[in-house]
C-alpha cells in the first residue's frame, strides 16, 4: 500500500473537460484541482469540442490539460483519429502511477491496445443505456459491450457513484468485487461570483436580470436538451401552475422542440429557455429560485451532479423516482426536496404547487439539502475517499 502523504502522478481520460459544460465534465475539473492541492501531478487527457478545431494543451490551476483534435461526433462518440497516438506518448512521457477513465468514453478502449503499465481504475459514471426513447441506442451498444467488457477486466478497481446505481448495473454484476462506491463532488469555490482579475478578487455581475415580480415562485431547471431529461413534461406542469416561473438552461437536440412546445401551449411569459449561459449568470438564476426541478425520465440520469450545485445554494429539489438511479438517494424525499414518478406533468405540478404554499416546508427542506451537500458532497472530502482507493493498489 502507498504511505498516506505519497504523491501520485494520476492520469484522466475525461471524454471533454470545461470550459465544455457538463457534469462529468465539471467533476474531473473539481477533482483534478483538489488532486493537486493535496500534491499530487494531475494530467487530463480529453477531446476538442467543434470540428477540426487544433489540439491544445494548457495548465490549469496546475493540472495539465490535453484537448484533443476531432472531427465532430458519430453516435455519441468523437471521431478523434489521433487519441492513441497521444495517449501512447502521455503515458510514455508522464509516466503515470494510476489512470482514471471516467466513463462512458469510447476513446478510453484504446488502453486496450497498450502496454499496462499502471494501476487502471474506472470511474463508473453511467451505463450505456438501452433506451426506450433512443431506439439508436440499443442497437449501438451491441457494438459498444464486448470492448466495455474487456475494459472491466482489465481495471484494477471501479469507483461507482452509489449503491443504487451498483446494484441495479447489468455491466458491472460481474465485477462487484472491485467495485468502490464514492459519490460525486463539487467544489463551493466554483459556484462563487468572485474570479481574480488581475490579481484582485472582483465581483462580476449576471447578464440578465429576470422580472420575477408577476410570480409567486421560480423553479429552475438546468442540463444538456437530450431525450432523458424529461424538460417537455416541466414544460407541460407549467400550465397546471400558472402562479409560477419556470427557468431553463441549457442546450442540446431537444432544445428547438422545447421551444416550439412553449410558442404552441402560449407559455413565453411563464417559462423561459436562456440556452447556453456563462457561469456568472448561471450562479445568479440558482441565488433567486425558490426550488431546483430535474425532471429526467431514464436511468440514462444516474446520479444528477447538478442537484448539488442546487443543494449548496440551499435550495430544494424535485426529482423523478427512476429505479436504480443515484438521483433518489442524492434527494431524500421529505427531507432534502420531493420525488414525483417519471414522465407524469400532473405530479410535477403537484409537487411544486405544494412548495408554492408551504413557504417554511420549503425553506426547511432547503436548509436540509446545504447541510447534506456539506456532509456528503464536498469536494475535499470526496476526494479524500478516492484518495484511499487509488493509494490502495
Amino acid at each position: 500500500m502507498i504511505p498516506y502523504g505519497y504523491s501520485m502522478k494520476i492520469l484522466h481520460l475525461s471524454k471533454f473537460y470545461p470550459p465544455e459544460p457538463g457534469g462529468i465534465e465539471n467533476f474531473v475539473f473539481d477533482l483534478a484541482n483538489t488532486q493537486v492541492k493535496q500534491g499530487h501531478d494531475v494530467y487530463v487527457i480529453s477531446h476538442q469540442p467543434g470540428f477540426a478545431k487544433p489540439s491544445q494543451h494548457d495548465c490549469i490551476h496546475g493540472v495539465h490539460v490535453e484537448r484533443i483534435q476531432s472531427f465532430g461526433q458519430l453516435a455519441y462518440a468523437p471521431v478523434c483519429p489521433e487519441y492513441f497516438f497521444r495517449l501512447h506518448s502521455v503515458i510514455q512521457q508522464f509516466r503515470p502511477d494510476v489512470i482514471c477513465a471516467h466513463l462512458p468514453n469510447i476513446s478510453a478502449f484504446w488502453l486496450l491496445f497498450l502496454r499496462k503499465t499502471c494501476s487502471l481504475v474506472l470511474h463508473w459514471h453511467a451505463d450505456v443505456v438501452a433506451s426506450k426513447i433512443d431506439r439508436k441506442m440499443s442497437i449501438l451498444y451491441h457494438f459498444y459491450k464486448p470492448w466495455e467488457s474487456a475494459l472491466l477486466k482489465m481495471a484494477d478497481a471501479i469507483i461507482c457513484t452509489s449503491n443504487a446505481y451498483l446494484e441495479y448495473s447489468t455491466p458491472l454484476r460481474l465485477f462487484k468485487k472491485k467495485c468502490h462506491v464514492v459519490p460525486l463532488g463539487i467544489d463551493p469555490a466554483r459556484m462563487t461570483f468572485c474570479e481574480k482579475v488581475s490579481g484582485e478578487m472582483t465581483t462580476l455581475k449576471p447578464n440578465i436580470k429576470p422580472n420575477l415580480s408577476d410570480f409567486d415562485l421560480t423553479v429552475l431547471g438546468v442540463g444538456r436538451f437530450t431525450y432523458y431529461k424529461g424538460f417537455e413534461y416541466l414544460v407541460a406542469a407549467a400550465e397546471k401552475a400558472p402562479g409560477v416561473r419556470f427557468h431553463i438552461v441549457g442546450d442540446g437536440p431537444e432544445y428547438l422542440a422545447t421551444k416550439q412546445q412553449i410558442a404552441g401551449k402560449r407559455l413565453e411569459k411563464q417559462v423561459r429557455l436562456f440556452g447556453s449561459v456563462d457561469r456568472q449568470t448561471l450562479i445568479h438564476l440558482f441565488r433567486t429560485c425558490d426550488v431546483f426541478c430535474l425532471p429526467s425520465v431514464e436511468r440514462t440520469e444516474a446520479f444528477g451532479l447538478v442537484l448539488l450545485e442546487a443543494m449548496y445554494f440551499g435550495k430544494p429539489l424535485i426529482t423523478t423516482k427512476l429505479a436504480g438511479s443515484g438521483v433518489t438517494t442524492v434527494n431524500r424525499h421529505g427531507e432534502t426536496g420531493l420525488h414525483v414518478p417519471p414522465g407524469d406533468p400532473d405530479a410535477l405540478a403537484d409537487a411544486i404547487l405544494f412548495l408554492e404554499k408551504n413557504l417554511e416546508i420549503r425553506k426547511e427542506m432547503g436548509r436540509r439539502a446545504h447541510q447534506r451537500f456539506l456532509d456528503a458532497f464536498h469536494i475535499e472530502s470526496v476526494s479524500g475517499e478516492i484518495d484511499k482507493i487509488l493509494k490502495s493498489l
